[in-house]
């Protein structure tokens, strides 16, 4: 491969170019399905704001998993949250207890 970019482009410094990163497929999740999961909790709630919490444990009872999964559905959850954020989809309400509220805006 280094040999073809030299071969049509001499000037390249190879040194330079990063390696492509490759991301670590999600076990519980498809591509997006999570996504959609947090998207269709919040349709249910009707406006309402959620927990990050309310979130997970709804990810969790949706997949089938048990109470045991609650933190790593929250962390699923709350990255989702966050990507939803930079694009305006969502926006923190307020706190409940420990654990941050959403809602849609």
């Amino acid at each position: 491969m280094d040999a073809t970019i030299k071969l049509f482009a001499p000037e390249i410094n190879l040194r330079t170019m990063r390696v492509k990163a490759h991301r670590q497929r999600n076990q519980f999740f498809r591509p997006g399905e999570c996504q959609r999961l947090v998207l269709e909790g919040f349709r249910a709630a009707d406006g309402a704001a959620l927990s990050s919490r309310q979130i997970a444990d709804q990810l969790a009872t949706k997949k089938g998993l048990g109470a045991d999964m609650t933190v790593q559905m929250q962390k699923n959850a709350l990255a989702v949250l966050h990507r939803l954020e930079k694009v305006g989809m969502v926006a923190p309400a307020g706190r409940d207890g420990q654990a941050q509220t959403w809602k849609l805006v």
